[in-house]
């Protein structure tokens, strides 16, 4: 199996695959005038898009006329012609060059017209034109934030511009501009209509991250969690104190809004559970007075269901395929890690553990792992899970002999304990074997995702590359640029994604956003 990176297409909002590259055809017309886009317009001329004049010229100066663009998008596409609806413009009619291809073109939604009932078929496209129509016609997308100086957002062509040039069709002008209401040539039509269907004609661009940015939220986000099976993420909006669904194929979001703050979050068997806080954490709120809740959401529905009361403070959670739910403790120094009944709040189990330890549930559901947030060293322990019960904490073999930061993630198939300090430790379900140390990454990092099928490892450092390694050497191969500077990552096995959430400022602009990045895989089996 092989495994490489690919540039996809990514409508804003709505994401679909850009047409593949097709190969030039070894007998191609060259036209006697043509000597600028010579590749591209003789490629286009080998597909048919490009038929020229009859004396043999191009005449690539001239403006390109809107039906003229419109009839190579046409051309390209192949639709069957003849039986699209009138579109009832006044300048161009039945019988009229080109009318069948607006025809078309209008129930395609590619064009809508220039308003008053009219299309303006000999008009000169203006380049902001040819971005919006390219754009409907190809379903291109994603954000380029960097943006041009001369395209303001309030712009009708901002996010069609913007989609353009994050699919590496346009660069702009050397400063920084797009001059999007300059009338555009038949050869530079040419030229990017070229770009679009073959990426071999598209230009080196340093600006041009490794991902596609693909929406913008103004999230507060204080915790994720990923559904195993569906494109969806959940996260905790802080500034709304809300349980937000986040569908990553089409950006639809549905949100629960929590009566009490809402700190931690846990996706178990299409449920989420959410802690409840009625305090805030203090080494001296002891186990005797501790109160808080927990909130149970159906993930299908975004219907909360219930609202559990519990006797202590929660500050981490996590959860099993059974609904039993696993709760530590914010406060009072030497304290409680219980686990609930998720349905009922029956208390199943407690064992002793330390304040604001930090929680992580095994692929197997069959263990407990944890690790201190408020203590020097930093200790690493497990719990066996039999029936929801908790047994007795077994401490990691090591105190204090490896420096380890307030995080631990499981790779998903089971094998390690990756601390963001780099150091990695094994995770077995016998006890002489369970926490011991393996190996260590080049650098430490933030964020962490695995595609264990492929054998890839993926790190972030609060920057804008990611670091890409061998999961069996543990070694760096590779590093993969972003917009944002990266916050959380996820790998979508099924769709062989990296999922990038990150901050990102549009120009020169002082006010950050929640960004939504992806990296697209192709992935080829043996044969």
């Amino acid at each position: 199996m092989s495994k490489f990176l690919t540039k996809c297409a990514a409508f804003l909002l709505v994401i679909s695959l850009i047409l593949p590259g097709t190969s030039q055809a070894a007998a191609v017309q060259s036209f006697k005038d043509v000597s600028s886009f010579k590749k591209e317009i003789e490629f286009l001329t080998s597909k048919g898009i490009i038929l020229g004049y009859p004396d043999g010229t191009f005449r690539p100066s001239l403006p390109i006329q809107r039906v003229q663009a419109v009839q190579m998008i046409i051309r390209e596409m192949k639709p069957e012609l003849g039986n699209a609806p009138n579109p009832n413009f006044k300048d161009i009619k039945p019988g009229d060059r080109g009318y069948e291809e607006v025809a078309k073109a209008v129930e395609m939604g590619i064009i809508t017209g220039k308003g008053n009932n009219a299309f303006d078929p000999r008009g000169n496209l203006t380049r902001a034109e040819m971005a919006i129509i390219l754009v409907r016609a190809y379903e291109l997308g994603g954000i380029y934030p960097k943006g041009f100086t001369d395209v303001p957002m309030s712009s009708k062509a901002y996010w069609s511009i913007s989609a353009l040039a994050a699919n590496n069709i346009t660069v702009g002008y050397k400063d920084g501009t797009f001059q999007p209401g300059k009338t555009i040539d038949r050869a530079q039509f040419s030229a990017f209509m070229a770009r679009v269907i073959e990426p071999s004609f598209q230009p080196d661009n340093p600006e041009i991250a490794d991902t596609y940015l693909e929406a913008l939220f103004d999230f507060d986000i204080v915790d994720y969690a990923m559904n195993p099976t569906e494109p969806i993420i959940y996260l905790l909006d802080g500034s709304m104190n809300e349980v937000v669904a986040l569908n990553y194929d089409t950006y639809e979001i549905e949100s629960v809004e929590m009566s009490l703050p809402a700190e931690r979050i846990a996706y178990a068997n299409n449920k989420l559970y959410v802690t409840q806080l009625k305090g805030k954490h203090s080494s001296y709120w002891f186990d005797k007075d501790q109160q808080g809740a927990f909130a149970v959401i159906d993930a299908a529905t975004m219907k909360q269901e219930k609202v559990i009361n519990i006797d202590i403070d929660p500050f981490d959670i996590e959860a099993d395929n059974n609904g039993i739910v696993y709760i530590s403790s914010g406060s009072g120094q030497h304290t409680k890690l219980v686990s609930y009944n998720g349905s009922t709040g029956e208390v199943l189990s407690s064992q002793m553990i330390y304040e604001q330890t930090l929680l992580q549930m095994h692929p197997s559901q069959k263990r407990l792992y944890t690790i201190t947030t408020a203590l020097s060293p930093r200790n690493m322990s497990s719990f066996t899970i039999t029936d929801g019960v908790l047994s007795p904490e077994q401490r990691s073999p090591y105190h204090g002999d490896y420096a380890l930061n307030k995080d631990l993630t499981i790779s998903p198939d089971g094998k390690y304990l990756f601390n963001s300090t780099g150091h990695i430790f094994r995770s077995s379900a016998t006890p002489s074997s369970d926490m011991v140390f393996f190996g260590k990454l080049d650098r430490p990092y933030t964020s962490v995702a695995f595609d264990t099928q492929y054998g890839e490892l993926y790190t972030a450092d609060k920057k804008n590359y990611i670091q890409a390694y061998d999961y069996t050497t543990m070694k760096p191969f590779d590093q993969l640029r972003t917009y944002g500077n990266i916050n959380k990552m996820f790998y979508n096995q099924q769709e062989h994604t990296l999922l990038i959430f990150s901050t990102v400022k549009l120009g020169d602009s002082t006010v950050p956003f929640t960004g939504v990045e992806k990296i697209y895989f192709d992935v080829e089996e043996e044969q």
